[in-house]
């Protein structure tokens, strides 16, 4: 993948984009499995295969629309997301609303966070 510009990464919920973002990131992690006996003389083994696989996305911007806060508040956690990469590639799956946070400085615009965390399987996409 190029170099390109961050706002170019596009991010759904529930089929729709959320107004204001400025900030999106994605953090995938495997949970590794040990199986590390005595005959291994001290080195650590790990299966090849994670026991667990997790993606988690955080995003943060200016509050445009109380979409995210209603659907926290109202129970409906869990949705469909989609990220879409500036050259085409997604990644797509179900996502449990995590945490939403709301910040109103004096005198500056108000502004949002808020992660989702996967709940099943998440598939990637290369770019065609």
């Amino acid at each position: 993948m190029v170099a390109s510009v961050g706002r170019r990464m596009e991010l759904s919920w529930g089929g729709v984009a959320i107004p204001g973002v400025r900030e999106k990131g994605m953090a995938v992690a495997g949970e590794p499995i040990d199986v590390t006996s005595d005959e291994d003389d001290g080195w650590r083994i790990l299966l090849s295969e994670a026991g667990q696989n997790q993606v988690d996305l955080s995003l943060s911007g200016v509050t445009k629309n109380d979409r995210l806060k209603r659907d926290f508040f109202d129970g409906t956690r869990t949705k469909a997301a989609v990220i879409t990469f500036p050259d085409g590639a997604t990644l797509s799956g179900q996502f449990f609303l995590a945490s939403y946070t709301d910040t109103g400085p004096y005198n500056d615009a108000m502004t949002f966070e808020a992660s989702l965390q996967s709940t099943g399987e998440v598939v990637y996409t290369p770019a065609s």
